[in-house]
């Protein structure tokens, strides 16, 4: 595994790049801030990695949510599924949210981190080869409307990324 380090002051976090890093249960104890964990994912991506990712975090409560597969589905509207989930299951303000999968879903996580309770924590887990270098590196979150693409959003930065180069 190598580790990169985004230099940002107090918002600082690592990049951690290697194989067989979404079970890495070590790894993300380092980072998940309270007890409760809402991972965050679309259809495609949650049948191939979700299992084991929930499996190293053990001793959290641990709930996900499924999002739609694709650009057109990073709205507001489906952000709420999101929201849903986290006042379903009563996540408190020291909760992580833990974006698995691609561009899409880790900008909805990340946006959702941020405006959920005022801006609650958030962890990176990219698994494409775009999200990895590009989309999960920067702090960069949102959605998109009608009228423009990612026209809505904030920046949050992440706990960190774990880009496990397996997936």
């Amino acid at each position: 595994m190598r580790t990169l380090h985004v230099d940002l002051g107090d918002r600082s976090y690592p990049i951690y790049i290697g194989p067989r890093l979404l079970g890495d249960a070590e790894l993300y104890r380092r980072h998940i801030v309270g007890r409760q964990v809402m991972v965050v994912s679309n259809e495609t991506v949650a049948p191939l990695y979700l299992e084991p990712v929930v499996g190293a975090l053990g001793g959290y409560q641990v709930e996900s949510v499924i999002l739609p597969d694709g650009e057109a589905y990073k709205t507001l509207e489906v952000l709420n599924y999101v929201f849903d989930a986290l006042l379903t299951h009563r996540f408190d303000r020291r909760c992580t949210l833990l974006a698995l999968g691609g561009g899409v879903v880790g900008d909805m996580a990340g946006f959702a981190a941020a405006c959920y309770q005022r801006g609650v924590s958030f962890v990176q887990v990219p698994t494409t080869l775009l999200a990895q270098v590009d989309s999960s590196v920067g702090g960069k979150t949102g959605v998109n409307h009608r009228l423009g693409k990612n026209m809505i959003g904030a920046f949050h930065q992440p706990l960190c990324v774990v880009a496990d180069t397996d997936t």
